[in-house]
């Protein structure tokens, strides 16, 4: 088993879709009601993810002999930034981490410096320009951030300012 989990994932994909039930029962039925466990403890934990630790590194070890992703990381870290202090912030990138990691074909976008950027394989999801919006970055979460967002927003349009 050391050996197996010492590996690299043979083929990330997400946690638990039809596919994988279909090609491997017994293992994904394992690994579904790790998880169904795992989520029940962090509805009880009252916003502490850590409280329900070994059922964390159960699952882990469970779906990285698997190869699947289950999203472990991301759920702590949403948890973690929304018990935290910095939800005032929004906790976007955790929310955009947790929507990307739990789509069922996989992550269509991937974190590409301060950015984002298209994830290999899935251009043919979005249209031409979807590389440029993708690689932008939001605006500042202030008052100023936002003027100065919606009056290039606008110009976009057509809208001179003061319009």
């Amino acid at each position: 088993l050391k050996a197996a989990l010492a590996q690299p994932l043979r083929d990330p994909r997400p946690c638990l879709t039809r596919e994988l039930f279909a090609a491997r029962p017994s293992e994904m039925a394992d690994i579904a009601a790790k998880k169904s466990e795992w989520n029940a403890c962090l509805a009880k934990s009252k916003g502490a993810p850590s409280r329900c630790e070994k059922l964390e590194k159960e699952l882990a070890q469970m779906s990285k002999f698997a190869g699947v992703e289950c999203c472990i990381a991301e759920t702590v870290g949403l948890m973690r930034c929304t018990g935290s202090s910095k939800r005032t912030g929004g906790c976007a990138e955790e929310f955009l981490a947790m929507r990307e990691c739990n789509r069922a074909g996989g992550r269509e976008l991937v974190k590409d410096g301060a950015g984002y950027g298209i994830a290999p394989g899935k251009a043919g999801v979005f249209n031409g320009s979807a590389g440029m919006l993708v690689a932008s970055t939001p605006p500042a979460r202030s008052l100023q951030g936002m003027r100065e967002f919606g009056e290039d927003y606008a110009k976009t349009l057509g809208i001179a300012p003061g319009e």
